[in-house]
């Protein structure tokens, strides 16, 4: 209701198959936007019972959303979204993992290797010979990249100086075959950099060391009840996730983990009655947590006892959240529903479909949709941007261009032998928004697909005369930037 592009009401034909166009009168859409940059809507469609019932439906949203904007209601959302970069880069269709670098860099996985992409130059790196990169993980604080990478899902490091194109000497680490996640953070008050790696039940962790060459020593190794499927660091201490239940464990000192659900709490049994997916554990002071997992979000105090009375109840069932102070994202199939977890406010839905996080605080997004987009999820409470935005444009003609001294770097632009032919497609789609030439019709015609789109012939009369034409209809709507190709129209026999 917040939304600015908040409205509702009825679909048109052309939105349904044919198939559904019978359900139409019971049909009604609730539209809000969903980018701010490119600004675009997104329409979710709801089924009414009877004809009746939607128009009641349609009637009171209308006037409830009447009602907030005349008492002036505030936006209250806590993420601006953007496009990251154009989603015409090849690279963004198979991402798996990516990091935010610095204002002007991010870092994207995907079953090629590592890359890092100049957004506001348009320029690309490919950092070392790594393959199938699974998880990024920056620690600024040894310089350090972590990956994890590779069929077997090895954990391997090199010098953030990697990133700017330098020479890099990898580091793997030979006994985190198998691993699944990982995660990193400083003890003895930032003095030692760790790694912790979960394989499977188990985690590893490690201190890693940074001079002329990356080492490593693993200090502890810690056995969790059942597989891993959340982990971070707070403070000193390994904070871990499974199934019905989270437990921290002491990273300085040896010592019993400490369950962060009492089992003496009766208002907290149900959840290891029904088994509960662990999803993450937020640390919102030194003596309060949120447990949230699959189907609720707990507060609970450091002894493990309940801290507030009431849960946070998810809108649909979650695959993934992520934390971004104070906001937590909750990602379903058809939204992301953001929460404030100090006050305990539901206050924002964004209708995004199928999307995706790719880092651990939930900034960088991928979208899967017809056409695959590359999210960033601005914090309003953040200080500034972490990432620039430069226009994109999402033009088809754009390539990866290797440079000519370097098989590592790229620019992502319009070859020259391309511009011309781009310049005179440009020219022949202005010169036909506003002329109407007699016996031509155009056609759409697909770069991707490579083939024209068929429709089936009408055949019409002319306007004082007896001879027939044979004419297509209105093209259906098509995918980013066709070519417009046009054919003489000959007389039907």
């Amino acid at each position: 209701f917040r939304d600015g592009a908040f409205s509702v009401g009825s679909v048109w034909p052309s939105d349904f198959t044919p198939a559904r166009r019978k359900e139409m009168p019971r049909i009604f859409k609730v539209t809000a936007s969903q980018l701010s940059a490119p600004s675009n809507k997104y329409s979710i469609p709801i089924l009414a019972d009877s004809e009746n019932e939607k128009s009641e439906w349609v009637e009171v949203l209308s006037e409830l959303h009447r009602i907030l904007k005349k008492n002036h209601f505030r936006d209250r959302s806590g993420y601006v979204l953007k496009e990251a970069y154009d989603s015409s880069l090849p690279l963004i269709k198979t991402t798996q993992a990516a990091a935010i670098i610095d204002p002007k860099r991010i870092a994207l996985g995907n079953e090629e290797g590592l890359f890092v992409v100049h957004i506001t130059i348009d320029e690309i790196l490919r950092v070392g010979d790594l393959k199938r990169v699974h998880q990024i993980e920056l620690i600024p604080q040894g310089q350090i990249v972590a990956v994890i990478s590779g069929r077997s899902h090895h954990v391997q490091l090199f010098p953030m100086s990697a990133l700017d194109g330098r020479k890099m000497n990898v580091h793997k680490l030979v006994e985190t075959k198998g691993c699944q996640a990982m995660t990193s953070g400083t003890v003895c008050q930032g003095a030692r950099t760790c790694l912790c790696v979960a394989r499977k039940s188990q985690v590893l962790c490690f201190e890693l060391f940074q001079g002329k060459k990356i080492s490593h020593r693993k200090f502890k190794e810690v056995q969790v009840p059942t597989n891993v499927q959340w982990m971070a660091i707070f403070g000193e201490q390994l904070c871990v996730g499974f199934q019905s239940g989270f437990l921290r464990y002491p990273l300085r000192r040896e010592g019993i983990p400490h369950r962060m659900l009492h089992v003496h709490d009766p208002t907290l049994a149900f959840i290891a009655h029904h088994r509960e997916d662990a999803l993450c554990a937020v640390e919102i002071s030194s003596i309060e947590y949120l447990l949230c997992f699959k189907s609720i979000g707990v507060y609970i105090d450091s002894r493990g006892l309940r801290s507030r009375p009431v849960e946070l109840m998810w809108p649909a069932t979650p695959s993934y959240c992520r934390y971004s102070a104070p906001y937590l994202s909750v990602y379903s199939e058809n939204t992301v529903d953001v929460f404030d977890v100090n006050s305990m406010e539901w206050i924002q839905t964004v209708p995004l479909k199928k999307v995706r996080p790719l880092n651990n605080e939930g900034s960088l997004n991928i979208l899967h949709l017809e056409t695959i987009r590359l999210i960033y999820f601005r914090n309003k409470m953040a200080n500034e941007d972490e990432l620039v935005f430069p226009e994109t444009s999402a033009n088809p003609l754009r390539q990866m261009v290797p440079h000519i001294n370097s098989k590592r770097w790229y620019s992502f632009r319009v070859p020259k032998g391309k511009k011309t032919l781009s310049k005179g497609l440009s020219d022949l789609q202005s010169a036909a928004r506003g002329l109407l030439v007699s016996n031509m019709i155009p056609i759409n015609y697909s770069s991707e697909l490579g083939v024209f789109y068929s429709l089936p012939l009408i055949s019409l009369k002319s306007p004082g005369q007896s001879q027939q034409h044979c004419i297509r209809p209105a093209l259906p709507e098509m995918p980013p930037t066709p070519h417009l190709l046009y054919v003489k129209v000959f007389p039907c026999t």
